[in-house]
């Protein structure tokens, strides 16, 4: 009697890297010979790719395995596998376990190569041990792609040599390493080959790819090589930009060709110059402005998403009103606000003059409302006009698109009726209203 393969299921928390390396993971499970399970009970394993950035991530990912917990009592899956950061986390930081209760095994990055047999082992089967691989190594594998293929992340580094105080990514993914030119031009053939259309590039700091080499910065030259040897007609978009590392000639390559999306992603945190510093950003308030304009003046239409940290320790109410007049300014397309989450084992954790929780919330709320206005008032005048819109899929109401201006999964849409389309089509529409973040258009 033929055994029945076994059959995996993997939920993905977190952000597009953590996406990244779930479509790894199970393009190594299909190599190895199991099935994929939509559902978790439809599975004799299910993995849980975590998030342990900050509080709330924690939390989410704890609920996830509670109820898988609860679902397992019935049966289906017979075992439940934590990776990711908070698996990482939790191995430094005991009193985090918690978190991590639910889970039968945890399995951390450098061992993602041999999860098939850990995994078979868990359900008393036998398998030839595999040896650990490099993490560079591992993203050569392919990839089983989650959601559409049409738009695609492709990661060019992996970890972070910044000194943020009040993150725990460096402790958490270690020291920036960078990949091969050739690796990446490799995956992003491929990428394309499958289907893709966008091909969004990240890392926890793009701008330093190649830092970690020689001491200098290799974007220039990588985005130069995409743009010279990749054909087809597709969006480049650069994703997590580090404003010290932004320059002048990256720039100049993303405007020499209407491929690369007038699109940066540049997490600026604050802007009063007391928090900088605090934080470890390595810029000041006025080098960040000549940054905005240096982006202005050789990407004029460019659309710019920030993330801003309220909250901070020692963060007094003059700060806070330096930053909400700023964003009040209306220099930003899209942005986030996050109220800050004290991390185990960072400097900023062992700060004494902490924020009031309650202080916290009020001021993120603050300063979300403040940039809805300005992305209100920023769509409004989109009205009449005409643009060209990569649909994504099918809404409830109608298709959903969006333009070279809007990031997927984090910015607003396009809203349009529905009519015969296919994820990756682009089409010239006009804009007839607009919402707070999103436009309609036909």
């Amino acid at each position: 009697m033929k055994k029945s393969a076994p059959v995996v299921n993997l939920i993905s928390l977190g952000c597009a890297k953590n996406t990244v390396d779930s479509e790894l993971i199970l393009g190594r499970f299909v190599e190895n010979g199991w099935l994929i399970a939509e559902e978790p009970d439809q599975a004799d394993i299910c993995l849980v790719n975590t998030c342990g950035f900050i509080q709330d991530a924690r939390e989410e990912s704890a609920g996830v395995l509670s109820e898988l917990r609860d679902l397992k009592s019935d049966g289906c899956p017979r075992a439940i596998v934590a990776l990711g950061c908070l698996v990482k986390r939790v191995s430094d930081n005991p009193e985090l376990d918690q978190f991590l209760q639910a889970a039968d095994a945890r399995v951390s990055f450098h061992d993602y190569s041999r999860l098939p047999d850990i995994c078979a082992g868990l359900l008393g089967k036998k398998s030839e041990a595999s040896e650990p691989e490099s993490y560079n190594d591992f993203l050569l594998h392919p990839r089983l792609r989650m959601g559409s293929p049409h738009s695609a992340y492709l990661k060019i580094s992996e970890g972070c040599s910044n000194p943020c105080t009040f993150c725990s990514i460096p402790k958490i993914r270690g020291k920036q390493i960078s990949r091969p030119m050739d690796d990446i031009l490799t995956e992003a053939h491929a990428l394309i080959e499958s289907g893709a259309v966008e091909l969004n590039f990240i890392a926890q700091d793009t701008t330093a790819y190649g830092k970690d080499w020689d001491g200098e910065l290799h974007l220039k030259t990588l985005l130069t090589r995409l743009r010279d040897e990749i054909q087809e007609d597709v969006w480049f978009r650069l994703l997590y930009a580090y404003p010290p590392h932004l320059t002048r000639d990256v720039l100049q390559v993303m405007a020499s060709d209407p491929r690369f999306c007038h699109y940066i992603d540049m997490p600026l945190q604050h802007i009063s110059d007391a928090m900088l510093t605090a934080m470890g950003r390595r810029i000041t308030k006025a080098q960040t402005i000549e940054k905005l304009d240096l982006i202005r003046e050789v990407l004029p239409n460019c659309a710019v998403r920030t993330a801003f940290i309220t909250g901070h320790p020692g963060e007094t109410e003059a700060d806070f009103e330096e930053l909400l007049a700023f964003i009040q300014e209306g220099r930003f397309t899209h942005a986030g606000v996050f109220s800050y989450s004290a991390e185990p084992g960072t400097r900023s954790a062992d700060r004494p003059d902490t924020v009031p929780q309650d202080v916290k919330e009020a001021r993120r709320n603050a300063l979300m409302e403040a940039q809805r206005a300005v992305s209100a008032a920023r769509c409004s005048k989109k009205i009449g006009s005409t643009i060209d819109v990569m649909i994504d899929g099918l809404g409830e109401e109608g298709l959903i698109g969006r333009t070279q201006w809007e990031a997927p999964e984090v910015d607003g849409v396009v809203l349009l009726p529905e009519f015969d389309a296919v994820p990756g089509d682009i089409f010239e529409v006009t804009v007839t209203a607009a919402l707070d973040y999103d436009l309609i258009a036909e």
